[in-house]
């Protein structure tokens, strides 16, 4: 039973403990000690009745009343600091540089983009679509602000979305998977969708042949429409016209890989922190159904 109001304080360190997958990294943000967010933590699970972190080892995760509770947080905070900036006259400004890759640029970037300009007029917005690679270097030299990445281990620093599984995607006809060796559609190197794509095909003992070597998505999507071939992608933005290969294809599993945020400064600026939170909204929600793109009229 709910014994008292919900404490903003504690919800905003609950927020950034799961986002920083990290108690420690969480004090280091909120200026306490790691024992103090502890503390919050229990005083959080005492208000609401319910236990919302198990520990596994040196790790934790939520339980399912914690994943619940996430929710609210996120939408409490955002009210709260809304209704702050409304009343104290303040409005966010300045530039935000933001880098995608294409694949958010299809799947969720417009639906970020719509919000954030409602919300904030006075900001400027850059947005870089990219490889991930160029992207990380932009970000590295203070050219972008902010990245949305995909990554086999998160950066150091970087806020974790959440784990999307990799699939071998193709256009309609099904039977290319039966093909030896087994026709790919690749991406220039370094690519870790390509590694793990090759070292899934190593480890089976499946040949394989380069059919294509692309330096976009929209030109692997074009080949796999084609019946060039098939390659290895996420759900995320992918088009209408080509589809995952069933596990029945007989290709090997493929592992997940994590989206994630990184912020090229420690103590970036209020219109960069606002576009950050509304990315791990946005995000999260598309992780739980990637959506595919619709066909367009002709």
């Amino acid at each position: 039973m709910i014994t008292d109001l919900l404490d903003l304080d504690l919800l905003r360190t609950f927020v950034l403990a799961v986002d920083l997958g990290s108690f420690a990294k969480a004090a280091d943000q909120v200026s306490r000690s790691q024992s103090a967010v502890s503390l919050q933590m229990q005083r959080l699970e005492e208000i609401v009745g319910r236990q919302l972190i198990v520990k596994q080892g040196r790790s934790w995760q939520l339980t399912a009343s914690g994943d619940l509770l996430l929710g609210y947080a996120r939408q409490l905070l955002e009210i709260n600091d809304q209704a702050i900036q409304a009343l104290s006259g303040k409005q966010i400004s300045g530039p935000v540089r933001l880098g995608m890759l294409t694949d958010f640029s299809e799947g969720g970037l417009p639906r970020v983009l719509a919000r954030f300009a409602e919300q904030h007029p006075q900001v400027q917005i850059e947005v870089t679509i990219d490889k991930q690679v160029v992207l990380q270097q932009k970000l590295q030299s203070g050219k972008l602000d902010v990245l949305v990445g995909f990554g086999t281990q998160v950066p150091e620093g970087a806020i974790s979305i959440g784990k999307v599984p990799l699939r071998w995607i193709g256009g309609h006809n099904r039977s290319i998977a039966q093909q030896s060796p087994l026709p790919l559609l690749l991406f220039e190197p370094p690519c870790l969708f390509r590694a793990a794509g090759l070292a899934a095909l190593e480890q089976a003992g499946r040949s394989w042949r380069p059919v294509l070597t692309a330096s976009s998505v929209a030109g692997m999507w074009a080949a796999a429409r084609a019946g060039l071939g098939i390659t290895v992608r996420t759900e995320i933005g992918l088009p209408a016209d080509c589809k995952p290969l069933p596990a029945s294809s007989g290709l090997p599993v493929l592992p997940e890989i994590t989206v994630y945020l990184l912020i090229h400064r420690k103590k970036p600026s209020a219109a960069v922190v606002r576009l950050t939170e509304i990315l791990q909204d946005t995000l999260a929600a598309l992780l739980k159904t990637p959506g595919r793109q619709t066909k367009k009229k002709r």
